[in-house]
């Protein structure tokens, strides 16, 4: 009676583990951070009103992993162009807030799916009675981040269980926890939720002030340190996020990242400024002896100087990180 109580104990074990493990775990950001979480082996993407924003990067191919839609402004027609231009492996179709939605997603997804059978295909329900009028072979989203409609505001745990389940948004604590609610065993035995992929793109707010991500909360240490940089706490954090699912059995088997992966850049020049004012000292940058130096920062920023002691100083007391190295500063001929 014992070994078939621990064989079946055993069974359930193994179905949750599987459960757990994504096949995904996805990064929506700009260069040069997605492609510091893709070489991670988190899968990159962006929203489709956005894009990597490497316009100094040449031959800089990104593979566009997931692609989420403008939930503030959607438009399907716009999602679709895009999505056919990307051909994105996790498409995020829209939120569905009555089933007239549903039905204008499902078209959709079965359009995309004619051309590329293997995409995974989100749709995320607004409310409780949509969770069963989306079909089984489209996978549910799971509000969980800044959201209008969070889903554990309008549903149980048991709603979504043995559904297909991207996790969109929330810390990975706050997914963990989703990620126990819907795979956990339960005394009615129902079957756990598989848990196709997560994705959150909450790093980069906290690393503006030197605070990376830990298991343990925010941690600030790098905020009154010289070296760090906004780049630099950012892949931190990501580095910290995949230990921290693959300590908890959900980091995929498989992931995207490319270790031959090469690219080109072609840094900035003095015609790429938009301000003749010096960013260090306001001074008029054109009207110096040996004219601007300009800088490109993994910030997005792109800065011009009247000197080189005003691009050092700015550059210090900002603790800012050029994008790619000496490539990244424009320093003029003497």
């Amino acid at each position: 009676m014992s070994l078939k109580i621990n064989s079946s104990s055993s069974s359930i074990e193994r179905d949750i583990a599987a459960a757990r493990q994504a096949d995904v775990v996805a990064f929506l950001h700009r260069a040069p951070f997605a492609l510091d979480a893709y070489r991670l082996g988190f899968l990159p993407g962006f929203r489709e009103d956005c894009g990597y924003q490497q316009t100094q990067y040449q031959n800089l191919d990104i593979p566009v992993g997931m692609l989420d839609n403008d939930f503030r402004n959607p438009d399907l027609d716009r999602y679709v162009a895009r999505f056919f231009e990307h051909e994105p492996e996790v498409g995020v179709i829209g939120d569905a807030y009555e089933e007239d939605d549903v039905d204008e997603y499902v078209a959709v997804a079965r359009k995309i799916q004619a051309s590329y059978p293997d995409t995974e295909l989100v749709i995320v329900p607004k409310c409780r009675e949509l969770i069963d009028a989306i079909p089984n072979d489209l996978v549910l989203g799971y509000s969980r981040g800044y959201a209008d409609r969070l889903a554990h505001e309008f549903s149980e745990p048991t709603d979504w269980r043995g559904r297909r389940v991207h996790i969109l948004g929330g810390s990975p604590l706050k997914q963990w926890d989703v990620i126990q609610q819907l795979t956990q065993p339960t005394l009615t035995d129902d079957p756990p939720a598989d848990i196709v992929g997560l994705d959150w793109n909450g790093l980069h707010r906290g690393a503006q002030f030197g605070e990376f991500w830990t298991a343990d909360g925010w941690n600030d240490s790098g905020r009154d340190t010289d070296h760090v940089t906004v780049r630099k706490t950012v892949r931190h954090s990501l580095a910290r996020i995949k230990a921290f699912w693959q300590s908890h059995g959900v980091w995929p088997d498989s992931t995207p990242q490319d270790n031959s992966f090469e690219i080109e850049y072609e840094g900035p020049s003095p015609a790429d400024l938009d301000s003749a004012a010096c960013t260090e000292c306001g001074a008029n940058v054109w009207t110096t002896r040996r004219g601007p130096f300009v800088a490109e920062y993994d910030t997005g920023m792109l800065c011009g100087y009247c000197s080189y002691e005003c691009y050092f100083s700015h550059r210090h007391q900002n603790n800012l990180e050029e994008i790619a190295g000496e490539q990244s500063v424009y320093i003029p001929p003497a």
